[in-house]
This record gives structure tokens, sequence and C-alpha cells, in this order.
């Protein structure tokens, strides 16, 4: 069973993997040089154990929101069984096209336990929307504080696209928990549909129970979220900052490694950035596009061969490892059930 699945994703695996590289690899041909090549020799081993270690904190975070978020809805997850969903997530963001694409598989994983569907859905829901409230307050104060001493360029097409999709997913998504009852009453035209794939009229039934049971669930625990729960709220938007923190250090520490002294505003602006443009599903993981626009943004405050060193080592200890480790987690769940 678990060959025959990923087989199935073989062929996104290959093209997350080969578009990734093909980037960096012309990233590389362009803009290194013999000098850059001998930074990368002197580079520190304690440098690259830190950034391991900071990319390590932040799946470690990440497994602690989601743990608080469950806690949150009243359900006790082992923190190994939430590092467990964060490493699989990341596999499945990996290989599908978006930065997003790790959602269903946390909500799936979160509902094998005594966590009903609905409440899963608002713990990764309720996830996305304190990433949304954390990056729509982050990035405005810190283009303020550089003085707009970015230029983001055709990018910002890519910031525009995001924000309306995030708009109109927060707009509908709101609606959906503030008029509950109104949506759940027109649940019922999804017999229709449900009926293409269930034939038998008892078994339809249930199935239409279950729908509803679940969005009753869902919207409930989201309100509970965001309007009862008030400390777990804040300790899981604590969780946040932690986890984007200690990532966004990574190409900054590299700096430090190549003998540079790193503009750490600039660099965590460029690293929100990256993390939205990938929202938007053109590649595999974002594999691609996240290169080129880191690439393009840091070469505006560095050398392009340093600019280029940067990127290629900043993918190398984060993308990749992902993928890996995401892969053997995967295989391991997949094999177990």
């Amino acid at each position: 069973m678990s060959f025959n699945i990923m087989k199935h994703w073989k062929l996104w695996f290959i093209l997350s993997v080969a578009i990734s590289a093909v980037t960096l690899a012309i990233i590389f041909w362009w803009t290194i040089t013999p000098e850059a090549l001998d930074k990368i020799a002197e580079i520190p081993i304690i440098i690259i154990i830190i950034a391991i270690f900071a990319h390590i904190g932040n799946l470690f975070f990440w497994s602690l929101r989601i743990k608080i978020l469950a806690k949150s809805v009243g359900e006790n997850v082992p923190f190994y069984r939430c590092f467990k969903i964060v490493m699989v997530n990341l596999f499945v963001a990996a290989i599908t096209p978006s930065g997003m694409g790790g959602e269903p598989a946390r909500i799936y994983m979160l509902a094998e336990g005594n966590m009903s569907g609905g409440d899963a859905t608002a713990v990764t829901i309720g996830e996305r929307i304190i990433d949304f409230i954390f990056f729509s307050a982050a990035l405005p104060v810190f283009f303020l504080l550089l003085g707009m001493n970015i230029d983001i360029g055709e990018i910002k097409y890519y910031l525009i696209t995001v924000a309306v999709i995030l708009i109109l997913g927060g707009a509908g998504l709101a609606y959906m928990v503030i008029r509950s009852e109104k949506v759940k009453k027109k649940l019922g035209k999804l017999e229709r549909l449900v009926g293409l794939f269930v034939k038998d009229e008892k078994k339809r039934k249930h199935t239409m129970s279950k729908i509803e049971y679940e969005f009753d669930t869902f919207a409930k625990s989201t309100k509970s979220l965001f309007s009862m729960n008030k400390l777990y709220l804040a300790v899981a938007f604590i969780f946040t900052m932690l986890m984007w923190f200690v990532d966004f250090t990574i190409p900054s520490l590299i700096l430090i490694g190549l003998g540079m002294d790193p503009d750490w505003l600039f660099m965590f602006t460029v690293q929100l950035i990256v993390v939205l443009v990938t929202i938007i599903p053109i590649s595999p993981g974002g594999s691609g596009l996240a290169e080129f626009v880191s690439y393009v943004l840091y070469s505006q405050h560095m050398p392009a061969s340093i600019a280029g060193i940067v990127v290629v080592l900043w993918r190398v200890l984060t993308f990749y490892p992902n993928l890996v480790l995401g892969a053997i987690y995967t295989l391991h769940y997949i094999a177990k059930k």
C-alpha cells in the first residue's frame, strides 16, 4: 500500500526536487566566483550546526503550537505525535503546488485519535489564522522600519495576489463560523452531490449527519479558540513568533559564517516575503519561486556571489532536510497504517 501511494507522489517529488535543484544550479553558476568558493570552504562548522539547530527549533515550536491549540479544544495530543504531524505536513507541502499544501494531512492525522474532524479542522485553520495575523502585522512594521529600503519590483504582484487570497479566504471562514447556523441549513444541498458517491439512502443520510456534526464541531471549536481560550491563544501566538524567528535567522547565520555582518531586519523581511509568495500554487512546495525571489531581494544588499551562496546554503539546510526526513516519517506512517 505504501508503495502505491508513494508511486502516486513520485512525480511531484521528482518535480519539486528538480525545479529547486535547477534553480539553485543556475543561481550558483551565474553568481559564483573563485573568491566566493573560498568563503564557502571557510565557513566555521559551528555556524552550520547552529543553523541546523535553528531549523530544528522551528519544528519544535511548531509542534508545541499544535499541542497547545489541540489542548484549547479539549484534546491532549502527545508532543511526539505533534512532531510527526509536522514532518508529514512538511513533506506533503513540499510536493504539492503550494507552501500550504500540508493542511489536509494535518487535519487527517489529528483526527485519527479521539479528536473529531471538526476539532482537527479548527486547530489547523486556527494555526493559519495565527500565521496570517503574525505576517500581516510584521511585514508592514518591518517595511516601515526599513524605511521602504527594499525594492520588491514585480514581486509586489505576488504579494497582492496572496493578500487577496488570504482576505477572501478569511472572510469566507469568518462567515461560516459567525453564521454557522445559516450555513448549516444550506449543507442539506450537498446531499445530491453525496448521492453521486453514496447510492444507499441510509448510508447517505448517515454521511450527511456526519458532515453536519463535524461542521457544527468545527464552528464551535473555532469560536471557542478565538473568543474563550485567550491564554491558549496567547501561548500559541508566542510559539508562532518563535518558530518563524528561529527559522528566519538561518540566512543571517550563513552571512556571519561568510565573514559578513547581516542586516537582520532586512534579512527577516526577505524571509517574510518569501514565505508569503510561496503560498501561491505555482510549483511544488514553492520550489524555484522561493529561490528566485530570495536571490533577487538579497542581491539588493550584498554582492551577487554572496547572495547566491546564501540562497543555496539556506535551501540545502531547510528545504531538502524537510523533503528527506519528511519522506521517512511519511513512509513510516503509511507503512504502520
